[in-house]
């Protein structure tokens, strides 16, 4: 059963963003405040309002008038800032909301879901390499790209971090030649190679004699990931 107690105070304490909770939250805007009272308390509905005034201040500096957000993308949103309790990421979802009330399409679901899977370090990893590929899709990456003292003096525990970005696809890891190491040996089936002077080291059978050399690109999911949970721009 709702405390009433606690729906007075989740109405009263978002009043002053009740304009933009009748855009973005649409037909759910009359129930957020019996909903907050259930699913947060003065905790999380002291998080929960200050992203929906990150946000309306993102959206008033861009000179954006909001559209109403799916319920779909709304809710886990509000839910997951909620219980955010660092600056950085709490700033991250108040960002991805606001550009969800820019435009629907530049938000998308999984979005919510990779958030929720980065640690804080992480997340700063994830712009610093953002910077090393210049906000470009598909550029090489490497964790000794990334300069700051708090990558420095990570250690092993930076490929740590590095590896659950590619987990979550936002690395992606391919394989070249190795420059120094191109000797290719194919063997064709059923053909005399003899008889062709000029495909003398065309033997063995389909392996690679050489090494293979790891390169880690930023993906195209990573720029427009990295884009979303930033103030969307003036249109």
């Amino acid at each position: 059963m709702t405390d009433p107690v606690s729906t007075v105070l989740a109405k009263g304490t978002l009043q002053p963003i009740g304009g933009l909770l009748q855009r973005i939250a649409g037909p759910l805007a009359d129930e957020i405040g019996d909903s907050l009272a259930i699913i947060a308390r003065p905790y999380r509905i002291k998080l929960s309002l200050k992203m929906f005034q990150k946000t309306q201040r993102m959206l008033e500096e861009a000179g954006i008038t909001p559209q109403a957000v799916p319920p779909r993308l709304f809710l886990p949103m509000v839910e997951a800032a909620s219980i955010e309790d660092d600056e950085d990421l709490h700033t991250r979802w108040a960002a991805l909301l606001a550009n969800a009330a820019t435009s629907q399409s530049s938000v998308h679901p999984s979005y919510i879901e990779t958030l929720k899977q980065l640690m804080p370090v992480e997340a700063r990893l994830l712009d610093a390499l953002y910077e090393v590929a210049e906000g470009k899709k598909w550029q090489k990456v490497d964790t000794n790209n990334v300069t700051g003292e708090e990558f420095k003096a990570a250690g092993p525990t930076l490929f740590t971090w590095f590896s659950n970005l590619i987990r979550l696809g936002l690395i992606q890891i391919t394989f070249d030649i190795d420059s120094r190491s191109r000797e290719i040996k194919v063997k064709v089936p059923h053909i005399d190679m003899s008889k062709f002077p000029g495909y003398a080291g065309v033997e063995g059978e389909g392996y690679f004699d050489g090494e293979l050399e790891e390169t880690y690109l930023f993906t195209d999911f990573a720029v427009d990931f990295v884009n979303a949970c930033r103030p969307p721009k003036s249109l």
